[in-house]
């Protein structure tokens, strides 16, 4: 039955994006749409000319807030360190009250333990996972433990990139099943912490560290027509649970994208308390028990309500540059720090990905270098032209990719459309033009550059934006540093 239930759901979400919340929800074939709503009929005119409005004055756009930096203190400290202990699951369950809720509107009440796939690569739509790729398809599976083993089923997927990453409530990539592990399939048993009954027979046991998690499955797309074969590949994944079992309900605290520190404090407590049973867990969040961290909101003084209140427009600014504030920079890149996707006690780390890069695999698996400047540390911005030079012979076991993204206000980044919906270069590119040594000038520019090199452009927005270089399964010279890239130089638009 669950088997059944889980072939349903696939073929009610294929074509439609379950994870991209800026357009209105696509319809499926079994809904019937909704006759088209008639504008209401103008009013009879009469040849008598109204007197017209005199024109209101243009008013001026209203500048944007300052948040004041705050106070070096010892209090604040402390406050700064719960914030970042906690911005993680908050992130984790803002994004899975997102994706269920677009599952609702796709006409599935409760998707947790569903497979939610996605069939189309990522778009400048997408908007609810940050600094989103668009070189793979994607299925999220919002896990809820508590009840038992969930049972994963892997595909074979022999030359093609797949990695399911299992991401513990704190964003820990707990287990990563895939090509790196040989690609040959299986079924594995995901439990949670405390369980302690048997291994469901035919199965890999595998443990999360957290009753909810958050198993993101990625799935290459070899360019434009390899799409209908990697829909095929993603849809050999499936998830089944006990026969009988109930299955879990929502959480009920509200996980809005800009909360209040009341909100953000619930929505993290209500997660705690569904992992009462992950010792490490609670012991992480006991350290911030009067901040009414794993104690509750009601249990703070006014003082201490004051203080988060007063404090929290700060602190969620503090963290604006996510991954670029998250390892060494080097010639205009940064490179993510050794421990990115499997934090242990960095919470800095692990709070700044939160923000910049939701869902970071390890470095073994992926790494992820950003650019923000160019060669003489100026911002990257639409209104000037750029070469990317990327060197040839990238040492790289699965693939590379080069991704534009616009910067928003909070951080955050995303895709902007532009007139070839391009947003990413990489080696699977159709005709992307290398140079006689092997490497690739990627000219970044608004406009399209005029003749054969618009093949290796890559369309800037107007504003301010950020690059993100992709290197999956990278090889030994790029971890230990012997490969770098070299800096994004200033050119000349190419018209």
């Amino acid at each position: 039955m669950q088997r059944f239930l889980q072939l349903f759901v696939t073929a009610l979400l294929i074509g439609t994006s379950v994870s991209a919340p800026a357009a209105p929800a696509e319809k499926t074939t079994k809904a019937t749409p909704k006759a088209a709503t008639k504008p209401p009929a103008k009013p009879a005119t009469t040849k008598a000319t109204p007197a017209k409005t005199p024109a209101k004055p243009a008013t001026k756009p209203a500048a944007p807030t300052v948040i004041a930096p705050l106070p070096d203190t010892p209090e604040i400290a402390e406050l700064r360190r719960g914030f970042r202990f906690a911005f993680p699951i908050y992130e984790i369950m803002r994004t899975r009250a997102f994706q269920l809720g677009r599952a609702r509107e796709a006409g599935i009440p409760n998707a947790v333990n569903f497979m939610l796939p996605r069939f189309t690569l990522a778009d400048h739509t997408t908007r609810d996972i940050t600094t989103p790729n668009n070189d793979t398809l994607y299925a999220s599976i919002w896990l809820d433990l508590a009840s038992g083993p969930i049972i994963l089923t892997v595909p074979s997927l022999p030359g093609r990139y797949n990695s399911a990453a299992l991401m513990s409530l704190t964003t820990d990539n707990t287990t990563i099943i895939g090509t790196r592990t040989g690609s040959q399939g299986g079924r594995y048993a995901i439990v949670g912490p405390g369980y302690s009954g048997p291994t469901p027979a035919g199965t890999t046991l595998v443990r999360s560290a957290s009753n909810d998690a958050w198993l993101l499955i990625r799935v290459l797309v070899d360019g434009p027509k390899d799409l209908d074969n990697a829909v095929k590949a993603i849809s050999g994944y499936a998830i089944d649970w006990a026969d009988g079992r109930d299955i879990p309900v929502p959480t009920k605290a509200p996980a809005p994208l800009k909360p209040d520190a009341r909100t953000f404090v619930n929505a993290v407590n209500e997660a705690l308390a569904r992992s009462a049973d992950a010792p490490a867990l609670q012991a992480r969040a006991a350290q911030h028990a009067a901040l009414g961290i794993g104690t509750g909101w009601d249990s703070l003084s006014p003082e201490k309500k004051a203080l988060w209140t007063k404090s929290f427009p700060a602190l969620m600014a503090e963290l604006k540059n996510g991954m670029a504030s998250a390892g060494e920079l080097v010639k205009g890149w940064t490179y993510p720090r050794a421990n990115i996707g499997d934090y242990g006690d960095d919470d800095d780390m692990r709070a700044l990905v939160a923000l910049g890069g939701l869902g970071a695999l390890p470095r073994v698996e992926a790494m992820y270098l950003t650019a923000r400047t160019d060669a003489a540390g100026a911002a990257l911005d639409g209104s000037k032209a750029y070469t990317a030079t990327l060197p040839p012979f990238l040492p790289v076991g699965g693939f590379w990719s080069l991704t534009m993204y616009q910067v928003e206000p909070d951080g955050r980044m995303f895709f902007v459309p532009n007139s070839l919906n391009r947003f990413a270069i990489g080696d699977r590119s159709p005709q992307l033009r290398a140079n006689r040594d092997g490497s690739y000038d990627i000219f970044i520019q608004p406009t399209p550059p005029s003749g054969e090199r618009i093949v290796n452009w890559l369309p800037a927005p107007k504003g301010k934006f950020a690059l993100v270089w992709r290197a999956y399964l990278p090889k030994a010279e790029l971890l230990d540093g012997s490969v770098r890239l070299p800096p994004v130089t200033v050119s000349e638009l190419i018209e």
